[in-house]
């Protein structure tokens, strides 16, 4: 690492330090939708990314389990980020014509126009195909962590400014950028393992993430009590080349919807682990969910969640929470 990537250390600018250590139990009546998208570079930092993808619905009964739908992806992008390779379990028709596209802004427009079968049924599959442009995002963090990105001077970020609380203009992100020209990296603290030990399947099943590698993981809980109670989570993680894994986002939300209605009644956001001290201030915006129905919010999420009051990687998990509706029939709940 050069010296112009020494990263800079959590006390000076880094947000909240307080990860999940495991994983809630299973209700009787309930179904969780677990994913995990693993962002690994094998040919080395010049080579492609290669974007692993797994999900699977679990439903949980008072006599049992049964495993409702698994789906996997993989996909390869050059370092533009250009699609070169995509395969999906199961197969869909047409998914071929999102290669040679940008993995990058559009791309989830395109995934709802090649698998709308998908889209509409808000399946495992198509939440897989929803995350690869943020994991192709987040992926550079292992290339900031390693020197691999040189300094830039901060006139090439204009067009972040402002457009999350993490880069708020005058906040530790920008500042510390026009001072030494490079994104402050802060280094998250070390990932508690979330596989409870007496629930071997709390988790769907994945490999080891290798040195350099990232991994986004995902976890939807839907729990028939009062109402439809919600419990969900995203962790973004690094393992270090000394076989170290720390975290760099991770935010949980509990709620309640109508089953009804589908409105959401109440909705809390917990940040957990954050880059920059400004980020948290994110937190709030999950509170504005109450009142929205959840077939709006992919929608409502990305016209209405904009600017410093909000987190990219917060949206992401509150635009997840549209598949409530779908989990829902799935445990036997009439959803209008």
């Amino acid at each position: 690492m050069t010296p112009n990537h020494q990263p800079v250390t959590a006390a000076d600018v880094a947000g909240p330090r307080d990860p999940a250590t495991t994983t809630p139990s299973r209700a009787p009546g309930s179904i969780r939708r677990t994913s995990t998208v693993d962002m690994l570079r094998p040919d080395g930092w010049s080579g492609d990314l290669l974007l692993v993808g797994r999900a699977r619905d679990l439903r949980t009964t008072a006599s049992g389990t049964e495993e409702l739908a698994t789906a996997a992806v993989e996909v390869r992008a050059d370092a533009t980020r250009v699609l070169r390779e995509l395969r999906t379990t199961p197969a869909v028709d047409g998914i071929d014509a999102l290669v040679g596209t940008p993995v990058a802004s559009g791309f989830r427009g395109r995934v709802d126009a090649a698998a709308p079968d998908h889209a509409e049924a808000r399946t495992p599959l198509y939440l897989l195909l929803d995350d690869l442009p943020v994991a192709a995002l987040v992926s550079g963090y292992a290339m900031q962590r390693t020197g691999e990105i040189g300094r830039v001077p901060a006139a090439a970020y204009t067009y972040n400014v402002d457009q999350c609380a993490g880069w708020r203009a005058g906040g530790t992100l920008m500042v510390v950028l026009s001072e030494k020209g490079a994104v402050p990296m802060t280094i998250g603290p070390v990932a508690p393992d979330l596989q409870p030990p007496d629930d071997e399947l709390a988790w769907h099943s994945f490999g080891p993430l290798p040195p350099n590698g990232m991994r986004r993981r995902r976890r939807l809980d839907v729990v028939v009590g009062h109402g439809l109670e919600i419990d969900a989570m995203f962790r973004d993680s690094y393992m270090g080349p000394d076989g170290i894994e720390t975290i760099v986002h991770e935010y949980s939300f509990t709620g309640t919807v109508d089953p009804e209605t589908l409105q959401v009644l109440d909705a809390r956001a917990r940040p957990r682990v954050l880059p920059y001290v400004e980020c948290a201030d994110a937190a709030s915006s999950g509170g504005l969910l109450a009142g929205m129905s959840v077939a709006d919010l992919r929608r409502r999420v990305r016209q209405e969640f904009t600017g410093v009051s909000t987190c990219t990687h917060l949206n992401d998990l509150l635009r997840s929470l549209a598949d409530v509706g779908a989990l829902a029939t799935r445990i036997g709940i009439e959803t209008p």
